[in-house]
């Protein structure tokens, strides 16, 4: 790590750390549901659901401590996301196809502009 932490990269964790958090506090009601004999789906999606938020917070700590996996993993997913925002611009949803790739850009500025770069060298 040769800088420090930008704003913009420390906004990001925090950002995927709540939704980790979020992830990982829906997977448990869906859990608690499951004793209203919702079945095995709801359980297996709760499982789901409180994996990808441990997932979440190990990727932000890989972000917070300018790790280049995490960082990597980051801009896959957002670059995935740009490319689902085309895909709703060409299917007819313009403004949330629009909201989608404008995040996606800031996104991506975020964690490569100069001091980014810096700080996952």
């Amino acid at each position: 790590m040769a800088g420090q932490r930008p704003f913009g990269v420390s906004l990001l964790t925090i950002i995927i750390v709540i939704y980790g958090i979020s992830a990982i506090v829906t997977g448990i009601l869906m859990l608690l549901s499951v004793f209203g004999d919702f079945g095995t789906g709801v359980l297996i999606a709760a499982g789901v659901t409180i994996v990808i938020g441990l997932v979440y917070l190990a990727v932000a700590s890989g972000l917070w401590n300018g790790s280049r996996g995490a960082r990597m993993i980051v801009t896959i997913f957002t670059v995935l996301g740009l490319i689902a925002g085309v895909l709703m611009l060409m299917g007819g949803s313009a403004l949330p196809g629009v909201i989608q790739i404008v995040v996606t850009l800031i996104i991506l500025f975020l964690l490569f502009n100069a001091r980014a770069k810096a700080f996952f060298s």
